[in-house]
């Protein structure tokens, strides 16, 4: 009886048991599914090499490039923001350019909010208001860019102002969902695996730990189903033109990827932080490349958290805080600029303001 009692419970718990592989699937369809959340992401290079001229390069110009190499892996890339799909598309980012290395610390931020409703941009306050003072009643408030502006439309063109739509941004993130989607789960199960979860991940409110590792050839299959998916996605509801189109099959044919494919040597880890409701809350990509002779070698790794989930909190506030239209505060600037440059750039800046005003009329 003993033994019917353990081998019926061993039956039980390996039909309700869920692979790694269902764990992702599940996960990433949850979190896509959501309305919204916050997020933190830092993009850093881990390693980075080039071969050296043997004919031309001397011990100086040897002894440059390693230290510059040193100085460009003390920099990281990172992003602080929300995004918000439940009544109007809001996306805030709060860019910050990194670099911490020898005991020397640096960081620039460039704090953003896209409201799609209006097609408007809100630029925070950064070091250009410190060198570029805003005038007394403006100091404090965000600068404001509507691209419905004359000025601005007639920089941007017509067909990278239809990105913008609110309808067009929900198309592209379905198009990203079923693209990362099908690349995971056409993903042969054996490359995944459940990992024990280090401090950071338990942190982040991970309860399961997801790994990921692909060789070469499973590498370019993974990057290539979610470019294709999203492509055929975004083509089939015209997010873009039928030459980009044509552009991206003719790249994208075999015969012509393959001799760049024989010279490449890629690899992708990923590792993936599960909450207990099921949303993935974490995520660790690296990815190192090499020709095949390792003459070139680059190592990028990908850090990002997730949490608020269909409740994302926004830390820039434009209503409460004023905006200010991006022509006043330029004119405000005309102070720490040549007298000569100043006034012969704000009547080119009219002269279009006006041109463009006269066409629509």
């Amino acid at each position: 009886m003993s033994s019917a009692l353990f081998l019926s419970a061993l039956v039980i718990s390996g039909c309700t048991t869920v692979t790694p592989h269902e764990s992702l699937k599940n996960g990433l369809m949850k979190t896509f599914d959501t309305t919204g959340y916050n997020y933190t992401s830092t993009t850093r290079i881990t390693k980075l090499s080039f071969p050296e001229n043997e004919t031309n390069t001397t011990s100086r110009t040897s002894l440059y490039l390693k230290k510059g190499i040193d100085i460009i892996r003390g920099f990281s890339f990172g992003i602080n923001g929300a995004i918000d799909y439940r009544d109007t598309i809001r996306s805030e980012a709060i860019y910050d350019l990194h670099y911490n290395k020898d005991n020397v610390e640096i960081s620039m931020k460039f704090p953003f909010l896209f409201d799609y409703s209006t097609k408007t941009l809100y630029m925070g306050k950064t070091f250009l208001n410190t060198i570029f003072p805003m005038q007394a009643e403006d100091e404090g408030k965000f600068i404001r860019f509507d691209l419905n502006d004359t000025l601005i439309s007639s920089l941007i063109t017509e067909e990278s102002m239809k990105q913008f739509d609110e309808k067009k941004v929900h198309s592209i993130n379905a198009a990203i969902k079923e693209g990362t989607i099908k690349a995971f789960s056409d993903i042969n199960g054996s490359h995944f695996s459940n990992k024990p979860l280090n401090s950071l991940e338990k942190n982040s409110g991970s309860s399961k730990k997801v790994h990921i590792s692909l060789d070469h050839n499973q590498s370019i299959k993974l990057l290539l189903t979610v470019t294709d998916s999203i492509i055929q996605k975004m083509y089939s509801e015209s997010l873009i033109t039928k030459e980009v189109y044509g552009s991206y099959m003719f790249i994208s044919d075999p015969n012509q990827l393959e001799p760049l494919i024989k010279e490449l040597n890629l690899q992708l880890e990923f590792d993936f932080g599960i909450a207990s409701d099921g949303h993935i809350v974490y995520v660790q990509s690296r990815i190192n490349g090499s020709d095949k002779r390792d003459r070139f070698a680059l190592g990028i790794e990908n850090t990002t958290s997730l949490e608020h989930f269909n409740a994302p909190k926004f830390t820039l506030d434009p209503k409460s805080s004023g905006s200010v239209d991006y022509l006043k505060a330029f004119s405000s600037w005309k102070e720490l600029i040549p007298a000569d440059t100043t006034q012969d750039s704000f009547e080119e800046i009219e002269k279009i303001v006006d041109t463009s005003s006269e066409q629509i009329i």
